[in-house]
């Protein structure tokens, strides 16, 4: 099995593969041109999409920034630029982001796959769809998805789950930690999600829609 301190050894070499110089001189990061010939070799793993879990990774802050900057598409700074089609491929969430690597480093290094693709990269399909949504300040969330978030940011929606030993307190600790972070997403962008259960989400400057 590897750990997660393993795992997040890797993270940072395959983003430094991607992600090419930190220079103050400008760099171009190219669009890979070799496609990876050992696709059809691929080992392919069962990937059962209805059974989620989640890790803990301890990682720099850096890092961190950088992944973020990928899921929204914005500049990475120091010198470094990457081409609008390599960053319209990428998934619009830290999640996705930190899975596409992930696989694509299992792929390369060793050979493995999947049989389905993880959920957290299928955002790719709809990302511009989405970018379209939150330029023209749609709604993003229903009003029950709302809810479910903000649910999703106190320890006491899990107490069932820990009972029962389907999570554990650092499963519930990250889960608590993930739902903050996508909700102070939310609010960065200035999408305001009211904690009242009736009120609908809605974007800052426009009025609260009952």
């Amino acid at each position: 099995m590897i750990s997660e301190e393993t795992l997040g050894k890797h993270l940072r070499k395959w983003m430094r593969g991607y992600i090419v110089g930190s220079v103050p001189s400008r760099t171009m990061v190219e669009p890979s041109t070799t496609k990876d010939q050992t696709t059809n070799k691929l080992k392919k793993l069962p990937l059962d999409g209805d059974k989620t879990t989640t890790i803990l990774l301890n990682v720099e802050e850096d890092i961190k920034s950088l992944i973020q900057k990928l899921a929204k598409r914005v500049g990475i700074g120091n010198g470094v630029e990457i081409p609008e089609d390599q960053l319209s491929s990428l998934p619009t969430s830290i999640t996705g982001v930190v899975v596409h690597f992930i696989t694509k480093g299992l792929e390369s290094e060793f050979g493995i796959g999947f049989e389905n693709e993880p959920r957290s990269l299928k955002v790719r399909g709809i990302a511009s769809n989405y970018d379209k949504k939150v330029a023209g300040k749609k709604r993003l969330l229903t009003r029950d998805q709302k809810n479910d978030l903000l649910a999703k940011t106190s320890m006491t929606y899990y107490e069932m789950k820990i009972a029962s030993g389907e999570m554990t307190i650092d499963n519930v600790m990250y889960a608590v930690k993930d739902a903050f972070e996508r909700k102070r997403n939310f609010e960065e962008m200035g999408y305001i999600l009211p904690p009242e259960k009736t009120k609908y989400p809605y974007w800052e400057g426009e009025e609260d829609n009952d």
